[in-house]
Protein backbone atom coordinates (compact mmCIF):
# COMPACT_ATOMS: atom_id res chain seq x y z
CA UNK A 1 0.00 0.00 0.00
CA UNK A 2 1.76 3.37 -0.92
CA UNK A 3 2.27 5.63 2.09
CA UNK A 4 -0.13 8.04 0.85
CA UNK A 5 -2.84 5.85 0.59
CA UNK A 6 -2.51 4.22 4.11
CA UNK A 7 -1.90 7.81 5.77
CA UNK A 8 -5.74 8.39 4.11
CA UNK A 9 -7.17 5.49 5.00
CA UNK A 10 -5.69 6.19 8.14
CA UNK A 11 -7.40 9.61 8.69
CA UNK A 12 -10.83 8.54 7.76
CA UNK A 13 -10.55 5.75 10.54
CA UNK A 14 -9.71 8.30 12.74
CA UNK A 15 -12.97 9.85 11.91
CA UNK A 16 -14.93 6.48 12.38
CA UNK A 17 -13.55 5.57 14.77
CA UNK A 18 -14.03 8.61 17.44
CA UNK A 19 -17.86 8.58 15.51
CA UNK A 20 -18.16 4.98 17.17
CA UNK A 21 -17.25 5.91 20.77
CA UNK A 22 -19.23 9.05 21.01
CA UNK A 23 -22.44 7.40 19.54
CA UNK A 24 -21.63 4.19 22.49
CA UNK A 25 -20.67 7.22 24.88
CA UNK A 26 -24.07 9.16 24.69
CA UNK A 27 -25.95 6.09 24.46
CA UNK A 28 -24.84 5.23 28.03
CA UNK A 29 -25.71 8.69 28.96
CA UNK A 30 -29.09 8.05 27.44
CA UNK A 31 -29.80 4.82 29.05
CA UNK A 32 -28.36 6.07 32.71
CA UNK A 33 -30.41 9.43 32.42
CA UNK A 34 -33.66 7.40 31.57
CA UNK A 35 -33.02 4.46 34.26
CA UNK A 36 -32.07 6.77 37.12
CA UNK A 37 -33.15 10.29 35.98
CA UNK A 38 -30.18 12.27 36.02
CA UNK A 39 -26.37 11.98 34.37
CA UNK A 40 -24.43 12.21 37.36
CA UNK A 41 -22.19 8.74 37.46
CA UNK A 42 -23.28 5.79 38.19
CA UNK A 43 -21.27 5.74 41.83
CA UNK A 44 -23.29 9.23 42.88
CA UNK A 45 -26.45 7.31 41.37
CA UNK A 46 -26.09 4.43 43.47
CA UNK A 47 -25.08 6.39 46.35
CA UNK A 48 -28.94 7.44 45.96
CA UNK A 49 -30.69 4.36 45.67
CA UNK A 50 -32.19 2.23 48.74
CA UNK A 51 -29.80 -1.10 49.53
CA UNK A 52 -32.54 -3.02 47.80
CA UNK A 53 -32.43 -1.39 44.74
CA UNK A 54 -28.31 -1.51 44.43
CA UNK A 55 -28.53 -4.84 44.98
CA UNK A 56 -31.48 -5.77 42.62
CA UNK A 57 -30.04 -3.42 39.01
CA UNK A 58 -27.02 -5.07 38.62
CA UNK A 59 -28.88 -8.43 39.14
CA UNK A 60 -31.53 -7.39 35.86
CA UNK A 61 -28.30 -5.51 34.27
CA UNK A 62 -26.86 -8.93 33.72
CA UNK A 63 -30.13 -11.06 33.17
CA UNK A 64 -30.54 -8.40 30.40
CA UNK A 65 -27.18 -8.91 29.07
CA UNK A 66 -27.30 -12.48 29.49
CA UNK A 67 -30.21 -12.96 27.28
CA UNK A 68 -28.97 -10.46 24.58
CA UNK A 69 -25.73 -13.12 24.77
CA UNK A 70 -27.37 -16.16 24.74
CA UNK A 71 -30.51 -15.66 22.66
CA UNK A 72 -29.82 -13.03 20.39
CA UNK A 73 -26.15 -14.08 19.91
CA UNK A 74 -25.93 -17.68 20.38
CA UNK A 75 -22.98 -17.61 22.34
CA UNK A 76 -21.95 -21.21 24.01
CA UNK A 77 -23.40 -22.13 20.37
CA UNK A 78 -20.56 -21.61 18.49
CA UNK A 79 -22.30 -18.35 17.30
CA UNK A 80 -19.85 -15.79 18.93
CA UNK A 81 -18.43 -14.07 16.26
CA UNK A 82 -14.31 -13.06 16.23
CA UNK A 83 -13.43 -10.01 18.25
CA UNK A 84 -10.98 -7.12 17.33
CA UNK A 85 -7.81 -8.67 18.65
CA UNK A 86 -8.96 -11.93 17.11
CA UNK A 87 -9.39 -10.33 13.19
CA UNK A 88 -6.61 -8.35 13.47
CA UNK A 89 -4.03 -11.54 14.23
CA UNK A 90 -5.86 -14.27 12.09
CA UNK A 91 -6.66 -11.67 9.16
CA UNK A 92 -10.62 -12.34 10.05
CA UNK A 93 -13.21 -10.40 9.70
CA UNK A 94 -14.73 -7.83 12.64
CA UNK A 95 -18.25 -9.43 12.35
CA UNK A 96 -21.00 -6.98 12.38
CA UNK A 97 -23.75 -8.82 14.08
CA UNK A 98 -21.49 -9.74 16.50
CA UNK A 99 -20.24 -6.57 17.57
CA UNK A 100 -23.18 -4.93 17.58
CA UNK A 101 -24.87 -7.10 19.97
CA UNK A 102 -21.84 -7.80 22.30
CA UNK A 103 -22.30 -3.99 22.52
CA UNK A 104 -26.12 -3.75 23.43
CA UNK A 105 -24.76 -6.42 26.22
CA UNK A 106 -21.90 -4.09 27.45
CA UNK A 107 -24.59 -1.15 28.09
CA UNK A 108 -26.95 -2.89 29.90
CA UNK A 109 -24.33 -4.44 32.29
CA UNK A 110 -22.75 -1.06 32.63
CA UNK A 111 -25.79 0.95 32.86
CA UNK A 112 -26.24 -1.31 36.01
CA UNK A 113 -22.90 -1.00 37.71
CA UNK A 114 -21.26 -4.42 36.73
CA UNK A 115 -17.98 -3.58 37.49
CA UNK A 116 -16.69 -3.87 34.15
CA UNK A 117 -15.54 -0.31 31.49
CA UNK A 118 -17.53 0.78 29.12
CA UNK A 119 -13.68 1.13 26.48
CA UNK A 120 -14.16 -2.60 25.38
CA UNK A 121 -17.00 -1.73 23.44
CA UNK A 122 -15.73 1.70 22.05
CA UNK A 123 -12.78 0.06 20.68
CA UNK A 124 -14.44 -2.85 19.44
CA UNK A 125 -17.04 -0.57 17.61
CA UNK A 126 -14.27 1.57 16.40
CA UNK A 127 -12.46 -1.26 15.04
CA UNK A 128 -15.35 -2.55 13.61
CA UNK A 129 -15.79 0.80 11.75
CA UNK A 130 -12.50 -0.09 10.31
CA UNK A 131 -13.53 -3.27 9.15
CA UNK A 132 -16.36 -2.06 7.16
CA UNK A 133 -14.70 0.66 5.69
CA UNK A 134 -12.07 -1.75 4.53
CA UNK A 135 -14.62 -3.31 2.82
CA UNK A 136 -16.47 -0.44 0.93
CA UNK A 137 -13.37 0.43 -0.27
CA UNK A 138 -12.20 -3.16 -1.17
CA UNK A 139 -9.10 -3.14 0.29
CA UNK A 140 -7.05 -6.50 -0.01
CA UNK A 141 -7.11 -8.46 3.24
CA UNK A 142 -3.82 -7.25 4.48
CA UNK A 143 -4.73 -3.53 3.98
CA UNK A 144 -8.54 -4.58 5.97
CA UNK A 145 -6.63 -6.07 8.60
CA UNK A 146 -4.40 -3.21 8.85
CA UNK A 147 -7.70 -0.58 8.86
CA UNK A 148 -9.14 -2.56 11.74
CA UNK A 149 -6.27 -2.25 13.87
CA UNK A 150 -6.29 1.59 13.11
CA UNK A 151 -9.92 1.06 13.89
CA UNK A 152 -8.44 -0.29 17.74
CA UNK A 153 -5.92 2.24 18.22
CA UNK A 154 -8.75 5.31 17.34
CA UNK A 155 -11.11 3.32 19.58
CA UNK A 156 -8.30 3.42 22.43
CA UNK A 157 -7.49 7.07 21.96
CA UNK A 158 -10.91 7.95 21.57
CA UNK A 159 -11.89 6.48 24.74
CA UNK A 160 -8.96 7.85 27.08
CA UNK A 161 -8.28 10.67 25.02
CA UNK A 162 -4.48 9.30 25.01
CA UNK A 163 -3.55 9.25 20.99
CA UNK A 164 0.13 7.88 21.64
CA UNK A 165 -0.85 5.48 24.12
CA UNK A 166 -3.94 4.39 21.86
CA UNK A 167 -1.08 3.75 18.67
CA UNK A 168 1.07 1.96 21.79
CA UNK A 169 -0.97 -0.58 23.24
CA UNK A 170 -2.48 -2.07 19.31
CA UNK A 171 1.08 -1.83 18.35
CA UNK A 172 2.71 -3.30 21.50
CA UNK A 173 0.25 -5.75 22.80
CA UNK A 174 -2.72 -6.48 19.95
CA UNK A 175 0.79 -6.50 16.94
CA UNK A 176 3.31 -7.99 18.98
CA UNK A 177 5.68 -5.27 18.21
CA UNK A 178 6.74 -1.44 17.08
CA UNK A 179 7.41 -0.97 13.53
CA UNK A 180 7.94 2.29 11.96
CA UNK A 181 6.55 1.67 8.69
CA UNK A 182 3.02 1.05 10.90
CA UNK A 183 3.44 2.72 13.94
CA UNK A 184 2.81 6.08 11.59
CA UNK A 185 -0.51 5.70 10.18
CA UNK A 186 -2.06 3.99 14.05
CA UNK A 187 -0.72 6.90 15.51
CA UNK A 188 -2.32 8.97 13.13
CA UNK A 189 -5.50 7.67 13.13
CA UNK A 190 -5.16 7.72 16.90
CA UNK A 191 -4.51 11.46 16.70
CA UNK A 192 -7.57 12.37 14.46
CA UNK A 193 -10.19 9.92 16.86
CA UNK A 194 -8.87 12.15 19.90
CA UNK A 195 -8.93 15.58 18.24
CA UNK A 196 -12.36 14.80 17.36
CA UNK A 197 -13.77 13.41 20.08
CA UNK A 198 -11.97 16.91 22.38
CA UNK A 199 -13.38 18.77 19.52
CA UNK A 200 -17.31 17.26 20.00
CA UNK A 201 -16.54 16.67 23.78
CA UNK A 202 -14.72 19.49 24.97
CA UNK A 203 -12.65 16.93 27.40
CA UNK A 204 -9.69 17.43 28.28
CA UNK A 205 -6.95 14.61 30.21
CA UNK A 206 -9.74 12.41 31.98
CA UNK A 207 -7.23 12.38 35.45
CA UNK A 208 -6.41 15.45 35.30
CA UNK A 209 -4.26 16.35 38.38
CA UNK A 210 -0.76 17.88 40.11
CA UNK A 211 0.78 14.99 40.38
CA UNK A 212 4.07 16.71 42.25
CA UNK A 213 7.44 14.79 42.30
CA UNK A 214 9.23 12.14 43.16
CA UNK A 215 12.87 12.26 42.53
CA UNK A 216 14.89 11.38 46.10
CA UNK A 217 16.52 8.27 46.25
CA UNK A 218 14.06 7.33 49.01
CA UNK A 219 10.70 7.72 47.13
CA UNK A 220 12.17 6.69 44.14
CA UNK A 221 13.04 3.24 46.19
CA UNK A 222 9.65 3.21 47.69
CA UNK A 223 8.21 3.76 44.32
CA UNK A 224 10.21 0.78 43.20
CA UNK A 225 8.65 -1.42 46.16
CA UNK A 226 5.31 -0.29 44.74
CA UNK A 227 5.94 -1.55 40.95
CA UNK A 228 7.22 -4.86 42.63
CA UNK A 229 3.73 -4.89 44.91
CA UNK A 230 1.91 -4.45 41.98
CA UNK A 231 3.99 -7.20 39.91
CA UNK A 232 2.74 -9.39 42.66
CA UNK A 233 -0.84 -8.89 42.86
CA UNK A 234 -0.88 -8.57 38.95
CA UNK A 235 -0.32 -12.21 38.53
CA UNK A 236 -3.45 -12.56 41.16
CA UNK A 237 -5.90 -10.59 39.26
CA UNK A 238 -5.24 -12.44 36.28
CA UNK A 239 -5.25 -15.73 37.88
CA UNK A 240 -8.62 -14.72 39.67
CA UNK A 241 -10.31 -13.56 36.01
CA UNK A 242 -9.06 -16.67 34.34
CA UNK A 243 -10.26 -18.99 37.14
CA UNK A 244 -13.88 -17.36 37.68
CA UNK A 245 -14.33 -17.86 33.71
CA UNK A 246 -13.40 -21.21 33.88
CA UNK A 247 -15.39 -22.49 36.97
CA UNK A 248 -18.24 -20.18 35.89
CA UNK A 249 -17.99 -21.71 32.73
CA UNK A 250 -18.07 -25.28 33.95
CA UNK A 251 -21.54 -24.64 35.61
CA UNK A 252 -24.57 -25.94 33.49
CA UNK A 253 -26.60 -23.26 33.84
CA UNK A 254 -28.22 -20.74 31.39
CA UNK A 255 -25.61 -17.61 30.64
CA UNK A 256 -28.46 -15.15 31.86
CA UNK A 257 -28.48 -17.09 35.30
CA UNK A 258 -25.25 -17.02 35.67
CA UNK A 259 -24.96 -13.57 34.84
CA UNK A 260 -27.83 -12.38 36.47
CA UNK A 261 -26.36 -14.15 40.08
CA UNK A 262 -23.21 -12.41 39.39
CA UNK A 263 -24.89 -9.03 39.14
CA UNK A 264 -26.65 -9.52 42.45
CA UNK A 265 -23.39 -10.66 44.27
CA UNK A 266 -21.48 -7.40 42.56
CA UNK A 267 -25.06 -5.75 43.98
CA UNK A 268 -24.66 -6.96 47.43
CA UNK A 269 -20.99 -5.85 47.45
CA UNK A 270 -22.25 -2.37 46.61
CA UNK A 271 -24.68 -2.18 49.31
CA UNK A 272 -21.39 -2.16 51.43
CA UNK A 273 -19.81 0.34 49.51
CA UNK A 274 -21.16 2.32 46.40
CA UNK A 275 -17.98 3.08 44.61
CA UNK A 276 -18.16 -1.19 43.31
CA UNK A 277 -20.32 -0.12 40.82
CA UNK A 278 -19.36 0.91 37.03
CA UNK A 279 -15.60 0.77 35.93
CA UNK A 280 -14.43 2.95 38.87
CA UNK A 281 -13.68 6.48 36.88
CA UNK A 282 -15.10 8.78 39.48
CA UNK A 283 -13.09 6.86 42.14
CA UNK A 284 -9.70 7.08 40.63
CA UNK A 285 -10.41 10.85 40.25
CA UNK A 286 -11.47 11.26 43.73
CA UNK A 287 -8.30 9.61 44.87
CA UNK A 288 -6.00 11.46 42.63
CA UNK A 289 -7.83 14.92 44.04
CA UNK A 290 -9.03 14.02 47.84
CA UNK A 291 -7.84 12.75 50.96
CA UNK A 292 -8.87 9.44 52.48
CA UNK A 293 -8.48 6.78 55.00
CA UNK A 294 -5.80 4.18 54.19
CA UNK A 295 -8.83 1.89 55.38
CA UNK A 296 -11.44 2.78 53.42
CA UNK A 297 -9.08 2.81 50.44
CA UNK A 298 -8.42 -1.06 51.29
CA UNK A 299 -11.87 -1.78 51.37
CA UNK A 300 -12.87 -0.41 48.36
CA UNK A 301 -9.84 -2.39 46.75
CA UNK A 302 -10.95 -5.94 47.89
CA UNK A 303 -14.34 -5.05 47.26
CA UNK A 304 -13.94 -4.33 43.36
CA UNK A 305 -11.70 -6.58 42.74
CA UNK A 306 -13.53 -9.15 43.76
CA UNK A 307 -16.90 -7.23 41.69
CA UNK A 308 -14.74 -7.07 38.79
CA UNK A 309 -13.75 -10.78 38.68
CA UNK A 310 -17.33 -11.76 39.45
CA UNK A 311 -18.69 -9.75 36.40
CA UNK A 312 -16.53 -10.51 34.53
CA UNK A 313 -15.79 -13.97 34.76
CA UNK A 314 -19.90 -14.08 34.38
CA UNK A 315 -19.29 -14.03 30.92
CA UNK A 316 -20.10 -10.11 30.94
CA UNK A 317 -18.65 -8.26 28.15
CA UNK A 318 -16.96 -5.28 28.91
CA UNK A 319 -13.34 -3.91 29.52
CA UNK A 320 -11.17 -4.89 32.76
CA UNK A 321 -8.70 -1.94 31.26
CA UNK A 322 -10.22 0.83 33.78
CA UNK A 323 -10.67 -1.60 36.59
CA UNK A 324 -6.98 -2.22 36.45
CA UNK A 325 -6.46 1.59 36.80
CA UNK A 326 -8.83 1.46 39.72
CA UNK A 327 -7.12 -1.33 41.51
CA UNK A 328 -3.83 -0.02 40.36
CA UNK A 329 -4.70 4.02 41.69
CA UNK A 330 -6.02 2.01 45.05
CA UNK A 331 -2.28 0.30 45.46
CA UNK A 332 -0.25 3.68 45.21
CA UNK A 333 -2.93 5.25 47.42
CA UNK A 334 -2.15 2.93 49.73
CA UNK A 335 1.29 2.80 48.99
CA UNK A 336 1.53 6.79 49.23
CA UNK A 337 -0.09 6.40 52.96
CA UNK A 338 2.84 4.27 53.79
CA UNK A 339 5.27 6.53 52.34
CA UNK A 340 4.19 9.74 53.92
CA UNK A 341 4.56 7.58 57.20
CA UNK A 342 8.52 8.12 56.44
CA UNK A 343 8.82 10.47 54.08
CA UNK A 344 6.06 13.24 55.48
CA UNK A 345 6.30 15.71 52.32
CA UNK A 346 6.21 12.78 49.53
CA UNK A 347 3.36 13.31 46.97
CA UNK A 348 -0.07 11.39 47.58
CA UNK A 349 -1.02 11.99 43.83
CA UNK A 350 2.34 10.71 42.52
CA UNK A 351 2.63 7.93 44.35
CA UNK A 352 -1.41 7.34 42.80
CA UNK A 353 -0.09 7.69 39.35
CA UNK A 354 2.86 5.11 40.01
CA UNK A 355 0.70 2.71 41.01
CA UNK A 356 -1.48 2.82 38.52
CA UNK A 357 1.21 2.21 35.91
CA UNK A 358 2.60 -0.22 37.98
CA UNK A 359 0.06 -2.34 38.11
CA UNK A 360 -1.29 -1.61 34.42
CA UNK A 361 2.25 -3.14 33.45
CA UNK A 362 1.94 -5.65 35.39
CA UNK A 363 -1.36 -7.00 33.88
CA UNK A 364 -0.85 -5.98 30.11
CA UNK A 365 3.01 -6.92 30.13
CA UNK A 366 3.20 -3.51 28.14
CA UNK A 367 5.17 -1.40 30.62
CA UNK A 368 5.61 1.25 27.59
CA UNK A 369 1.70 1.33 26.94
CA UNK A 370 1.33 1.88 30.75
CA UNK A 371 3.79 4.61 31.00
CA UNK A 372 2.82 6.97 28.37
CA UNK A 373 -1.30 6.56 29.24
CA UNK A 374 -0.76 7.55 32.81
CA UNK A 375 0.96 10.29 31.46
CA UNK A 376 -1.36 11.12 28.74
CA UNK A 377 -4.28 10.61 30.80
CA UNK A 378 -3.15 13.06 33.66
CA UNK A 379 -0.93 15.40 32.28
CA UNK A 380 1.86 14.15 34.90
CA UNK A 381 4.75 14.51 32.25
CA UNK A 382 7.29 15.67 34.57
CA UNK A 383 6.79 12.00 36.87
CA UNK A 384 7.72 9.82 33.63
CA UNK A 385 11.47 9.17 35.29
CA UNK A 386 9.64 7.58 37.98
CA UNK A 387 6.56 5.77 36.36
CA UNK A 388 9.46 4.03 33.95
CA UNK A 389 10.70 2.62 37.52
CA UNK A 390 7.38 1.47 38.57
CA UNK A 391 6.33 -0.28 35.32
CA UNK A 392 8.81 -1.98 34.62
CA UNK A 393 9.29 -3.36 38.33
CA UNK A 394 5.72 -4.66 38.15
CA UNK A 395 6.04 -5.54 34.91
CA UNK A 396 9.53 -7.68 35.21
CA UNK A 397 7.82 -9.16 38.37
CA UNK A 398 4.75 -9.98 36.87
CA UNK A 399 6.09 -11.50 34.03
CA UNK A 400 8.43 -14.33 36.06
CA UNK A 401 5.66 -15.24 37.65
CA UNK A 402 2.94 -15.48 35.36
CA UNK A 403 4.91 -15.45 31.82
CA UNK A 404 1.00 -14.57 30.12
CA UNK A 405 -0.97 -10.92 30.08
CA UNK A 406 -4.64 -10.44 30.44
CA UNK A 407 -5.09 -10.91 26.68
CA UNK A 408 -3.47 -14.32 26.72
CA UNK A 409 -6.34 -15.85 25.62
CA UNK A 410 -7.32 -13.54 22.70
CA UNK A 411 -4.17 -13.43 21.20
CA UNK A 412 -2.84 -16.77 19.19
CA UNK A 413 -0.39 -18.97 20.67
CA UNK A 414 2.21 -17.91 18.13
CA UNK A 415 1.97 -14.53 18.64
CA UNK A 416 5.09 -12.61 19.59
CA UNK A 417 4.01 -11.16 22.88
CA UNK A 418 1.59 -14.62 23.60
CA UNK A 419 -0.81 -12.23 24.68
CA UNK A 420 -6.65 -12.76 26.24
CA UNK A 421 -10.26 -12.59 26.23
CA UNK A 422 -12.92 -10.99 24.27
CA UNK A 423 -13.28 -7.40 24.91
CA UNK A 424 -10.93 -7.69 27.67
CA UNK A 425 -10.06 -3.84 27.16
Amino acid sequence: MQLLRLLGLAVMVGILGALAVLAFHHLLLALEAVVYGSKQGLVADASHLTPALRAAIPALGGLAAGLVLQYLLGRGKGKSGADYMEAINAGSEVAWRSSLLKSAASAATVVSGGSIGREGSMVQLAALSGGLLGKVLRLSPAEQRFAVACGAAAGLAGAYNTPIAGALFVAEIVLGGISVGSFGPLLLAAAIADSVVRHISHVGPIFAAAPGNLQSLPELLLVVATGIAAGLLGPLLIAALNGAHRSLAALRWPLWLKMALAGLAVGGLSVIRPEVWGNGYSVVNSLLHLPWLWQSVLLILVLKVVATVLTSGSGAVGGVFTPALFVGAALGTLAGSAAQLALPGASMTAFTLAGMSAFLAAVTHAPLTAVVMVSEMTSGYGLVPALVLASLSGYYVSSVLHPGSIYAQSIPQNHPTQNTPSLRL
